[in-house]
């Protein structure tokens, strides 16, 4: 749950990470080493966006309930009950 939630709350503090991996990022670290900090980091970035992306569906999803009950209780006529009636 910890990692989710730090994944959450980092949504801004990610794409700053891979701005400044790409402006400075060259300038003390090898080659190699800073495409790989920079893959690490993209790839992190993908995983909080479906992270956050399954949450937003689920939350937003419509629950169908087979238990519904109606708390207002109206009674609609409909044909059938005008023909009994009559």
């Amino acid at each position: 749950m910890k990692s989710t939630l730090f994944f959450a709350q980092s949504g801004c503090f990610l794409p700053f990470l891979i701005i400044l991996n790409l402006g400075f990022g060259w300038l003390f670290l090898k080659p190699g080493t800073w495409l790989l900090v920079e893959l690490v980091l993209f790839l992190l970035l993908l995983l909080n966006f479906s992270i956050l992306t399954r949450k937003i569906v689920s939350f937003g999803a419509v629950r169908k309930s087979s238990s519904v009950v109606d708390i207002e209780a109206e009674v609609v006529e409909d044909d059938t009950t005008k023909k009994r009636l009559s």
